[in-house]
């Protein structure tokens, strides 16, 4: 016989409440009504392109669905939708404002930006089902390029390379650098990622067969594939960038090592949820706290560490009840990840390696420079100093910076 459902009813309802009860009620309330959002650390918000300056990329083109902490100390993005926008951050106290740099390509799905060893941002997007690479030379390289023989005094301010340099609130946003899309023969399928190892080598994975590609642009060559990790379609979208090389993971979430060489399995998976192991997917990687670890995050929400000398993996546990790790990032001694699909509101948590603890930190909720809910954020990267950076990826996308507790 099943039992009727009670709800709970409210304490104001019942019969001469005592003023000790209402007071503990409107504190119980209270702290209900924030207990949603994060509380620890501190959540600041970025418009992309501020109004105060220049025209804001439109909502339809400005969800933010790849970020890059360049060795600079900049931030560059990169946007999806009708027209893809390509911008930088600069933290520095007189900057502080995110300015476009140009369009990219039309009708463009940018998957990811790496670092390239001449400390140009490289990017890979997806245009009517196949992929291609394009190349951003910041003003820095530009001008460590240039020749200033024979070059005025004037001419030498007017240069664009030197306007970035002193980028600040006074003039955030000028066609500075250069986009270049890149013409090398590459498989006609779309992209799912792209890396750098610590050398700067480039890695590049498809999305439908799985093919990893090594490619080194310094040398102008094109992709070189190197081998799969695809089998059947049931291979994970990222890679993770190793010291050389890479990794990688294949059906079931088998992982692999993959160099110049080729692809190698390893002994050992990222965990799963019994009855969905074909279904497994590492769906964020990032390295840890020493250079021997790494940690990645399943399509299940599931948080793992792994040892490449030990081909180990351990399971840490589920932060959230929501499917899907969509990002991950180390600052501070510990790990920070995004949970949530696009249907749900995205969720930040953190693993503490010192005690092992795994918490759910909550919603996104940022009150300056405007008050703003992250409800979906797929992005995220740790600044130089120490700071996390989250890419929102809604129709109208923000950077978000989150200043953990010290």
């Amino acid at each position: 016989m099943d039992l009727p459902h009670t709800w709970p009813t409210s304490p104001l309802k019942r019969d001469n409440l005592r003023p000790e009860e209402i007071k503990e009620f409107l504190r119980i309330r209270a702290d209900y009504e924030k207990s949603a959002f994060v509380t620890e650390g501190h959540f600041e918000v970025r418009a992309l392109n501020a109004k105060e300056f220049t025209t804001p990329v439109p909502p339809e083109e400005s969800a933010v669905t790849a970020i890059l902490a360049h060795s600079s100390g900049y931030l560059y993005g990169a946007t999806s939708g009708p027209n893809a926008h390509l911008f930088f951050y600069n933290p520095a106290p007189d900057a502080d404002a995110c300015a476009e740099i140009g369009v990219i390509a039309s009708q463009t799905q940018v998957v990811a930006l790496a670092e390239g060893r001449d400390h140009c941002v490289y990017g890979l997007g997806n245009h009517e089902g196949r992929m291609f690479l394009f190349r951003y030379t910041p003003c820095g390289v530009l001008l460590e390029q240039q020749d200033f023989a024979g070059l005025g005094v004037r001419e030498v301010f007017d240069l664009p390379a030197e306007d970035q340099l002193f980028f600040s609130t006074i003039d955030p946003c000028h066609g500075a650098g250069k986009i270049d899309l890149r013409k090398l023969e590459l498989p006609a399928e779309p992209g799912a990622d792209l890396v750098a190892d610590m050398y700067g080598s480039l890695w590049l994975l498809t999305e439908t067969t799985g093919t990893v590609l090594h490619w080194n642009p310094v040398a102008g060559d094109s992709p070189q594939a190197v081998g799969a990790i695809g089998s059947m379609g049931g291979h994970s979208p990222r890679l993770l960038p190793a010291t050389s090389g890479a990794y990688g993971a294949g059906l079931y979430g088998r992982l692999f090592h993959i160099s110049e060489d080729g692809v190698t399995p390893l002994r050992c998976q990222a965990p799963f949820i019994k009855g969905r192991e074909l279904y497994n997917r590492v769906t964020a990687w990032t390295r840890g706290t020493t250079g021997g670890e790494y940690y990645g995050g399943t399509i299940d929400g599931l948080l793992f560490q792994f040892s490449p000398l030990e081909e180990r993996v351990i399971c840490l546990g589920k932060p959230t009840d929501q499917p899907r790790i969509t990002a991950l990032a180390c600052t501070a001694g510990r790990i920070y990840g995004l949970n949530g699909t696009p249907e749900d509101c995205a969720h930040l948590f953190c693993y503490s390696p010192e005690n092992r603890e795994l918490r759910d930190l909550g919603c996104i909720l940022a009150r300056s420079e405007r008050p703003w809910n992250g409800y979906r954020c797929e992005s995220m990267v740790a600044g130089k100093d120490g700071t996390l950076f989250l890419g929102e990826n809604d129709r109208l996308g923000h950077l978000f910076r989150y200043f953990p507790p010290l």
